[in-house]
């Protein structure tokens, strides 16, 4: 870790805590209307899945090259800042859409903004927290980020309620984007990673991370490849007879069961390893993606939501911190871009795979090989990744 005041490292997690915190209250009050906005302009499930796609593979692509960027120029916060304010910028304009094109295109420039500032984010996280705490203050951040994912729907909810139009919600939604932005600007302090070893060349790909990091990196691959964009799960409720109203509530419930779990299990992970945490992460997204392949009564639905952002909560904080931990600081930044990329890219085929078996034959079958690829996974990682010994990370090899 560089050297800094234990001051500077706590403001700037609990900071970008707070930054999520706005930024997914913008994203999240619009995310439970994209399936009725999309079909409102003519678009079937399938364009659903495009959509989804390209905006998250796109993200993903630019959270390499981002990465890449930020350790060579062994600069954080200025690319965060960037990819922050496109997105702000991006968000609001959706809801103006002529056209389900339209929407893939502002999709697209939204996502890059995501692209742009994740590895710089988590590695100004990572570089904050001590190693011994690194499940806890990614759990933090998780926490706070899905917290105002809870809120998001709600506000969706309430808006609805006192009848704003699409275009009205979508034009709100750049206050809470904006406050992230400045938050960000004010209060996060760059603090540089160490400088590479003198005549070492500074290369993107795949090369100078250890076999833990390799390993993980494939059994997330599967994983992806069956874990599908979340709003198939909000097209799964009101196929089910969810009203539009009730499925923003049921959006709610997970994010906040999302935000309750992850700093408790990234706390856990600290103490007992990564893997048993992600194991139970990954068994418990399979179970649930069985669920929603069944064609139960509407009750049901809020149990399965509940489950799902248990595991999502779980998973999520964890395998950043793991991350972090098979790592130099130096190179954390490409590790995470690299992660973050492919398993994006892998996003792509995986949601419109899953938007075109729908349509052909329908969300069980949608579902169930979903649930079939997480429990693999969690097969998978047993076998191949060895336990973690968090008091010593970058012994792993």
């Amino acid at each position: 870790m560089t050297e800094a005041p234990a001051k500077t490292f706590r403001r700037n997690i609990v900071s970008l805590g707070v930054v999520s915190l706005f930024t997914d209250i913008s994203s999240e009050m619009l995310y439970p209307l994209m399936p009725a906005l999309i079909k409102g302009l003519g678009g079937s499930p399938a364009a659903l899945g495009l959509i989804e796609g390209v905006a998250e593979s796109t993200a993903s692509v630019l959270k390499g090259f981002s990465g890449y960027l930020s350790d060579r120029l062994r600069k954080r916060k200025a690319l965060a800042v960037i990819g922050y304010s496109l997105s702000a910028i991006s968000k609001p304009l959706i809801g103006f859409s002529s056209g389900w094109p339209m929407v893939l295109m502002l999709r697209f420039f939204d996502r890059t903004g995501k692209g742009i500032r994740t590895a710089p984010r988590d590695a100004i996280v990572a570089d904050s927290a001590a190693p011994a705490e690194l499940g806890k203050w990614f759990g933090f951040h998780r926490a706070m980020d899905t917290t105002g994912a809870a809120i998001g729907p709600l506000l969706a909810f309430g808006l609805l309620y006192l009848g704003l139009n699409f275009k009205h919600i979508f034009l709100w939604s750049i206050v809470p984007a904006a406050i992230g932005v400045i938050l960000l600007a004010a209060l996060v302090r760059e603090i540089a990673p160490p400088e590479k070893e003198p005549g070492k060349k500074f290369e993107l790909g795949f090369r100078g991370f250890n076999r833990s990091y390799h390993a993980y990196l494939a059994v997330s691959s599967v994983f992806v490849l069956g874990n599908f964009s979340n709003v198939f799960l909000i097209q799964r409720a009101q196929e089910l007879g969810m009203s539009l109203k009730l499925t923003t509530l049921l959006y709610l419930v997970y994010n906040l069961s999302n935000a309750l779990i992850a700093m408790p299990a990234g706390a856990r992970s600290d103490r007992i390893g990564r893997k048993r945490v992600l194991v139970f992460a990954f068994a418990l997204c399979g179970l649930t993606y069985f669920g929603f392949s069944r064609n139960l009564h509407t009750g049901w639905l809020w149990i399965l939501f509940l489950l799902f952002g248990f595991s999502d909560g779980a998973r999520d904080g964890v395998q950043r911190a793991l991350i972090g931990e098979l790592v130099p600081s130096e190179k954390r930044a490409s590790a995470y871009g690299i992660y973050y990329a492919v398993t994006g890219l892998l996003m792509l085929p995986s949601s419109i795979v899953a938007g075109l078996v729908w349509k052909k034959y329908g969300a069980s079958v949608v579902f169930s090989y979903g649930a079939a690829l997480s429990l693999l996974s969690a097969i998978l990682l047993l076998a191949v990744l060895p336990h973690q010994i968090n008091s010593h990370p970058h012994r792993i090899k």
